[in-house]
């Protein structure tokens, strides 16, 4: 007899359930709806810049022919910049133009970061959708977008991928995980700050709770691996190129802005940027209420995650923690010991400007602002007592009174004070009579930063070579207090003390060896400190408008000069003055050939890092490059100018001058890109893999459960 038992011959489960999505998909769902609500903040942010015309912030400048630098070459000590991320934004740039390309990298920022912090943060869209918010709108944001940091930006946003690989890799209990490593690799290759930041979260990670061996190893695989992105950089030190100098000034110059509420209260509502409220970087506005509801919600939301999830919780709290002491810089407890690393770690001089640190802390929050906003949600649900419901919901609304106080001061174009600018016409005038061609245009006024009518009076880091065809030689002088520069070129100071002298009388004489052939002065302001030009018998002014003067060099200083003579800048400034500097080589303690010179010429550019000098009478040649011991001609001798070129004793073959550590650049610069790509082609595998797993476990299961059921 077959006795019929209904609850036995139903499925445990309601069919419906069989086919609930994986917990990966349902994860990497939540994941896109979050960058997406990033992809709708960072609209929001760069509408106004969409609009024809180009986006200049203070570090961020756009123009009509924005090209690679001379770093890509290791050719200017100031700007070594051969990393994957600067040739991606080269290839945007020629793809869909500099104007579009200028406001497109600032977008990114928000979906990466949104995605990011998300994943970290996990759980519910109640606490994934204001973590996701809150990496997009905080002050930290802010300030640096108004500074123009984009690359850095873009390095910390790539941070919480990278974060989130590696909480879900220690869970997971891996010896190793390439994702964690792919996006840590893209990091630092957009920013080298991301290499001491994301350093600091791999390492919480791995310490936090109770690491095994498994952790610690696979941190140290993920570091390691990474690291080889930075084959360039290898390249860089072994050929001992020139780069910026920074000194023990460097901290207090760049220290973390106190404000006016005092260091810990700046520090712990993530502002400080160390320009203050500089023309072009204005303070967040932060009334006393938002700004408690900041902090609060960020304590709140992150000791629930302490409690909840402690894989997730602990090193969370300590990489906000650890943000918010090194962010204070040297004016905050860890003081003396930042300037202490600073002086011993080696690379440590990345984060000369101390509230970088702070992107930690942004991330920290985000996260605990996200569980704070879960737990009021709540508290909300009907059936909880009113006196509840009503306080969560109070608590709420002040917690979206902080996101629209802080928005205001960034959505539209950060609050409608920075809109695109339009170069002046005699900017396109100018272009037009220099043309293209080799020789450079040295621009006036002679500052790294400054304001331009066409700006609205904020000062942006001088565009002229983002706009001009020609090289542009401007000043690279920051003139920050103690710090006037951090450049160690030798032409940058040459032509300081040139320009501190008036022009010394043949002023064209004196800048022909460094190759330039126009002088550009925007007469935005200075005008009347630069009346000199005017009095140059060297100079034929081709453009005079109220905009923009144009000067023609009339006289030329590279080549084969054949002579030289000893001297130094001084000397070089009297003999002018007096008419007696021909186009002779001052070399100091070398001398030969007739004086004043007026031999030059036969000097022909083959590529960025190679010259041709034709035959010609035996003696010295000058080159228009900033001087370095790697540009070589075979054994024939080079030495450094007082102008900061290069000079060559040849004799009177043909020959050619080449940078010698370009093809170790290049072979550097190719091991980073293919470092970079197998890093994240692995990571691709391992999440596919992965994902595919968890899918057959899943209907593996579902046909054990429906196999089991009736007779």
């Amino acid at each position: 007899m077959i006795y019929f038992r209904p609850n036995r011959t139903v499925s445990a489960r309601p069919p419906a359930a069989r086919h609930r999505r994986p917990a990966a998909v349902t994860t990497a769902r939540l994941t896109a709806e979050s960058a997406l609500l990033g992809l709708l903040a960072g609209a929001l942010v760069v509408a106004p810049w969409t609009r024809p015309g180009y986006l200049l912030l203070l570090d961020w400048v756009s123009g009509p022919h924005q090209a690679l630098t001379p770093g890509l070459y290791g050719l200017d000590p100031a700007a070594l910049d051969a990393l994957p991320y600067r040739l991606t934004t080269h290839v945007l740039r020629t793809l869909v133009g500099a104007g579009a390309t200028s406001w497109l990298m600032i977008l990114a920022y928000f979906p990466i970061a949104a995605g990011g912090v998300s994943a970290i943060a996990g759980g519910s869209r109640w606490r994934r959708y204001p973590a996701a918010l809150f990496a997009c709108v905080n002050p930290f944001v802010v300030e640096r977008i108004q500074a123009g940091h984009v690359p850095f930006l873009l390095a910390v946003a790539l941070l919480g991928p990278m974060a989130a690989s590696a909480l879900h890799a220690r869970r997971r209990g891996r010896w190793f995980a390439a994702r964690p490593a792919g996006w840590y690799a893209l990091a630092i290759s957009v920013g080298a700050h991301a290499a001491w930041l994301g350093l600091t979260v791999l390492v919480a990670v791995a310490l936090l709770p109770r690491p095994r061996w498994r952790d610690l190893t696979r941190t140290l695989i993920v570091i390691a691996s990474a690291g080889c992105v930075y084959a360039y950089a290898a390249a860089v030190v072994a050929g001992a190129i020139l780069t910026v100098r920074v000194g023990e000034e460097d901290l207090d110059v760049y220290a973390t802005h106190p404000g006016a509420a005092g260091l810990a209260a700046t520090v712990a509502t993530l502002r400080g940027f160390w320009r203050g409220a500089a023309d072009s970087s204005p303070e967040v506005t932060l009334g006393l209420l938002p700004a408690l509801v900041l902090v609060a919600a960020a304590a709140a939301g992150l000791t629930r995650m302490f409690r909840r999830d402690v894989t997730t919780g602990a090193p969370l709290a300590a990489v906000t923690v650890a943000g918010l002491l090194l962010g204070a810089g040297i004016a905050g407890p860890l003081g003396p010991l930042y300037r202490v690393a600073f002086d011993v770690l080696p690379l440590f001089h990345a984060m000369r400007e101390q509230q970088k640190w702070m992107a930690l802390a942004m991330l920290g929050y985000a996260v605990g602002v996200g569980a704070a906003a879960e737990s009021l949600a709540v508290r909300c649900r009907p059936g909880r007592d009113p006196r509840v419901r009503a306080v969560a919901a109070m608590a709420a609304l002040s917690l979206a009174g902080m996101y629209a106080t802080v928005g205001t001061s960034l959505v539209w174009g950060l609050g409608g004070s920075v809109r695109v600018s339009h170069y002046p016409r005699a900017w396109y005038t100018a272009d037009q009579i220099m043309g293209a061609g080799d020789e450079a245009v040295l621009f006036l006024p002679w500052h790294q930063y400054q304001p331009f009518t066409f700006t609205g009076g904020r000062s942006v880091a001088t565009p002229a070579a983002a706009f001009f065809r020609r090289p542009v030689l401007s000043s690279d002088a920051a003139e920050l207090g103690s710090v006037r520069t951090n450049s160690a070129s030798l032409r940058m100071a040459y032509l300081d003390r040139l320009v501190a002298a008036g022009g010394g009388g043949r002023f064209g004489r004196l800048i022909a060896p460094l190759g330039i052939r126009y002088v550009a002065l925007a007469r935005d302001r200075e005008s009347d400190t630069y009346a000199w030009l005017g009095r140059q018998q060297d100079l034929r002014p081709v453009l005079r408008t109220v905009e923009l003067d144009l000067y023609r060099v009339t006289v030329t200083g590279t080549g084969r000069v054949v002579s030289a003579r000893d001297g130094d800048v001084a000397a070089a400034l009297a003999w002018a003055a007096g008419g007696r500097l021909g186009t002779e080589a001052v070399l100091p303690g070398a001398s030969g050939g007739t004086v004043p010179s007026g031999a030059s010429g036969g000097l022909l550019r083959e590529g960025s890092t190679r010259w041709r000098v034709t035959a010609g009478a035996p003696g010295w040649v000058v080159l228009p490059e900033e001087w370095s011991a790697s540009w070589t001609a075979g054994d024939q001798v080079t030495r450094p100018t007082v102008a900061g070129t290069v000079a060559v004793r040849a004799g009177s073959g043909a020959f050619t001058v080449r940078y010698a550590p370009w093809k170790w650049l290049r072979l550097g610069l190719a091991a980073s890109v293919l470092s970079l790509g197998v890093l994240l082609v692995a990571g691709l595998v391992e999440h596919r893999r992965e994902l595919y797993s968890g899918l057959r476990r899943r209907l593996r299961g579902s046909d054990r459960r429906g196999g089991g059921g009736g007779s």
